[in-house]
C-alpha cells in the first residue's frame, strides 16, 4: 500500500488502516479553506487600484513599428488603446515592435510621481519625455523573458515636467505568446511603491520561493522512495515536483537559454506542463490505492503525441498547437484533482480526505490561470505556481499524522511487547526448570550405564580372569598369588572411583596404563596365552579422565574377549600416537567369530567396545576369521596441558 505505515510492520494491528478521525478532517478542511481564501485575496488585492491620490488622466496609444530593429516610433498609424493590452487581437500574427505612447498632464504641484508598470511581453525599453529610463538586455531573439516582471521609477524634476509628459514604450514580441503591454500606473510615490513591492512578491519572490520548496520536496521525496520502494506514491510525487519545477521556472526565468529563440523555450515548457499532468494523474491514483492500466496508457499516448507535435512542427504552427496541449495538460491536472476529492468523498479514506481540500486548491488556482491564459479575465498573474504550496502543506500534514499514529501504535505496541516478553521470560524459566531436571536425571542414567560398563570392561573382566585362573588350576595358587588377583580388584575399583570421583590430579595415559598392562598381562599368562606389548609416544599424552577410562576400558574388553571366547595362544598388544591421532590394536590367533553377527560371540563386549568409541570420537574396525582376530581403534586427540601447582603447595 502506497503512503502507508513508514515503520517495519511488528505486528498485525501496525498495518491497520482507520478511518479518518473528525478533528483532522475539519482541520485539514479549514487549512484548504484558509488556502482558497487567501488566493481569492491575492487576485482582488493585484487588481486592485490604490485610492491614495487622484491619478492623472492618461492616454494610451499604440503603433506598429517597422521590424525588430525599428529605432524609433512611427510618425503616423497610431490608435487609442486600452491597458492591459494583447496586440495578437488588434493585430493578428504580428511579430515584431509595438509602440506604446502614454501622455498625461503633470500638475504644477506635483514635484514626484511613482511610475508602476505591472508587465510588458516579452522585453522593451521605456523612456520618458525622450530620456531613457529602462531597456531590456535583448530586444531581438532570443528575446529578453521580462513578461512577468514589475518595474518602479520614481518620476522627479527635470526628468520630470510640469504640464504634458510623454512616456514611450518599445516593446518586442509575438503575437500568439499574448504580446503587449500590462496596466501602467501613475500615483503618489508610496502608493506605487506598495503596489510594487505586492507585484514582485506574487511575480517573483513568491515564485523563487516555490521553486526552492519544489526542490526540497523533491529530495525528501526521492529519499523515501529510495528508502522505501514498495511506496512508488512517493516516486511519482517526487518526479512529479520535478517537473513542476521546471515548469514553474518558466515564471522567473530572463533568457530562452538554452534555446536560440523562444519558440524552443515554449514547446519545452509545454512538454513539461504535459509530464507533469501525467505524472499527477499517476501519483494520484497511486496514492489513492488504485490503478488504472487503460487509462494510464491513453494518457501517455497523448502526453507523447503532444511531444512529438510540439517538436517536430515549425514557429508558424507552433503557436497555435502550443495552445491547445496547454489546455490538454491544464484540463486532465485539474480532471485529475476534482477525481482525487469525488474519491475522497466516496470512500473516506484517511490520508485521501486529508489532502483533498489542499487539491481543490490546486483546482482553483489551475482554473484562474487557464482562464488568464485563454484571455477569458485579463490578468497576468498565475497561482498555480504558489498554489503547490497548498498540496506540499497537504503531503507534509499527512506524514505527520502517519508519524504520529505510528508512533502511538508503537507505544502501545511497547506496552504489549513488555508484557508478552515478561510472560516469556517466565515461561522459558520454567522450561529451563523442566529442561535442568530432565538433564539432570539423563545424567544421572548415564552415570548408572557408565558405571555398569566400567564394571562389566575392568573388574568383571579381572574377576572373570582370575575365576578362570582358580578353576584351571586351584591347587597351584599360593596365598601371595591368591592376595595379587584381590589386590588387582582393588586396583581396577579404585581406578573406577578416581575417574567417576571426579579426580583432578593429572595422569597421563602411560602412567594409567603400566598397572592395568601388569594385570592383564598376569591374567594372560597364568591362562597360558603369550602377550607381546609394543607401546610408542604415550608417555607424556595427558587426556581427561573420563578418555583415558575409556581407553583403558577399551583395552580390558578387548583383552577380556581374548581371554574368555578366542582360545588363543598368542596376543598382540600396539599403542601408539602419531601426531594428533592415538592408535590402539589388539589381535590373537584364536578361533576367531563372525563380524557380522557378533551376538554369538562377546556380543556384548563387542558392543561396549563399539559404544566407548563413538564416545572418543574415533573408528574402530573389527576384523575376524579363524587364527586371526584383530581390533584396530583410531581416535584423534588433544592434549591437556597440566595444570602448574601454586607456590606454597
Amino acid at each position: 500500500m502506497p503512503y502507508q505505515e513508514h515503520l517495519p510492520q511488528a505486528r498485525r494491528q501496525l498495518a491497520d488502516r482507520g478511518r479518518l478521525p473528525g478533528a483532522q478532517a475539519w482541520l485539514a478542511g479549514l487549512i484548504g479553506a484558509c488556502c482558497v481564501f487567501l488566493i481569492a485575496i491575492a487576485i482582488g488585492t493585484a487588481q486592485a487600484q490604490p485610492a491614495s491620490m487622484p491619478m492623472p488622466v492618461v492616454h494610451v496609444e499604440a503603433a506598429r513599428g517597422n521590424g525588430w530593429h525599428d529605432p524609433a516610433p512611427p510618425a503616423d498609424g497610431w490608435t487609442p488603446v486600452t491597458l492591459p493590452d494583447s496586440w495578437a487581437a488588434r493585430w493578428p500574427g504580428f511579430d515584431s515592435v509595438v509602440w506604446y505612447r502614454l501622455s498625461w498632464d503633470q500638475p504644477a504641484q506635483a514635484h514626484e510621481t511613482g511610475l508602476l508598470m505591472d508587465y510588458l511581453n516579452m522585453a522593451g525599453e521605456v523612456s520618458l519625455n525622450g530620456t531613457p529610463i529602462a531597456r531590456d538586455h535583448s530586444l531581438v531573439e532570443p528575446l529578453t523573458r521580462a513578461w512577468n516582471t514589475p518595474r518602479f521609477w520614481l518620476l522627479a524634476s527635470p526628468l520630470l515636467r510640469p504640464g504634458a509628459n510623454t512616456l514611450l514604450i518599445r516593446v518586442s514580441g509575438f503575437a500568439a505568446y499574448q504580446a503587449g503591454l500590462g496596466p501602467v500606473s501613475l500615483g503618489a510615490p508610496a502608493a506605487m511603491q506598495a503596489r510594487y513591492e505586492r507585484e514582485r512578491l506574487l511575480r517573483r519572490d513568491l515564485q523563487f520561493l516555490g521553486l526552492a520548496i519544489s526542490a526540497a520536496v523533491s529530495a525528501f521525496f526521492a529519499a523515501l522512495w529510495l528508502m522505501r520502494r514498495r511506496e512508488t506514491a512517493y516516486g511519482w510525487f517526487a518526479l512529479m515536483s520535478v517537473l513542476w519545477l521546471f515548469f514553474g521556472f518558466n515564471q522567473v526565468a530572463t533568457s530562452p537559454w538554452p534555446f536560440a529563440s523562444n519558440h524552443g523555450w515554449q514547446a519545452l515548457n509545454t512538454s513539461l506542463l504535459l509530464a507533469f499532468s501525467l505524472c499527477f494523474m499517476v501519483f494520484t491514483l497511486r496514492f489513492c490505492n488504485r490503478r488504472k492500466p487503460r487509462l494510464e496508457i491513453a494518457a501517455l499516448i497523448v502526453v507523447a503525441l503532444g511531444w512529438i507535435d510540439l517538436w517536430t512542427l515549425g514557429p508558424a504552427t507552433l503557436a497555435t498547437h502550443r495552445a491547445a496541449w496547454t489546455l490538454v495538460g491544464g484540463l486532465l491536472t485539474m480532471a485529475v484533482g476534482c477525481g482525487a476529492i469525488v474519491q475522497a468523498w466516496r470512500t473516506r479514506e484517511r490520508a485521501v480526505v486529508l489532502l483533498a481540500p489542499f487539491m481543490a486548491v490546486s483546482v482553483v488556482a489551475a482554473g484562474h490561470d487557464l482562464l488568464a491564459y485563454t484571455q477569458v479575465i485579463d490578468s497576468n498573474v498565475y497561482y498555480a505556481a504558489m498554489s503547490s504550496y497548498a498540496l506540499l502543506l497537504g503531503m507534509a500534514l499527512i506524514q505527520a499524522g502517519h508519524f504520529v499514529t505510528n508512533l502511538q501504535r508503537i507505544e502501545n505496541f511497547n506496552t504489549e511487547l513488555i508484557e508478552e516478553v515478561n510472560a516469556a521470560k517466565a515461561e522459558l524459566a520454567t522450561t529451563l526448570a523442566q529442561r535442568h531436571a530432565l538433564e539432570l536425571a539423563h545424567a544421572r542414567h548415564g552415570e548408572r550405564v557408565n558405571l555398569v560398563s566400567d564394571l562389566h570392561d575392568g573388574l568383571g573382566g579381572i574377576l572373570v580372569g582370575s575365576i578362570a585362573t582358580l578353576e584351571r588350576t586351584p591347587e597351584n595358587l599360593s596365598t601371595p598369588q591368591l592376595l595379587g588377583l584381590l589386590k588387582s580388584l582393588r586396583d581396577d575399583l579404585r581406578l573406577i572411583i578416581d575417574v567417576r570421583g571426579h579426580d583432578d590430579r593429572v595422569h597421563a595415559l602411560g602412567e594409567l596404563l603400566a598397572p592395568v598392562r601388569h594385570r592383564l598381562a598376569g591374567l594372560l599368562e597364568a591362562n597360558n596365552i603369550e602377550c607381546r606389548w609394543q607401546i610408542s609416544g604415550i608417555d607424556s599424552l595427558v587426556l581427561p579422565p573420563s578418555q583415558n577410562l575409556d581407553l583403558l576400558r577399551f583395552l580390558q574388553e578387548a583383552l577380556t574377549n581374548v581371554l574368555k571366547h578366542s582360545s588363543a595362544t598368542q596376543a598382540h598388544v600396539a599403542m601408539s600416537r602419531v601426531g594428533a591421532e592415538l592408535r590402539i590394536g589388539v589381535r590373537d590367533d584364536g578361533t576367531g567369530f563372525m563380524v557380522d553377527a557378533p551376538d554369538r560371540v562377546g556380543g556384548a563386549g563387542l558392543r561396549s567396545m563399539h559404544a566407548r568409541a563413538r564416545r572418543l570420537g574415533g573408528d574402530l574396525l573389527v576384523q575376524s576369521h579363524p587364527g586371526l582376530t584383530e581390533l584396530v581403534l583410531r581416535m584423534r586427540v588433544v592434549a591437556v596441558e597440566p595444570e602448574k601447582e601454586h607456590a606454597g603447595k
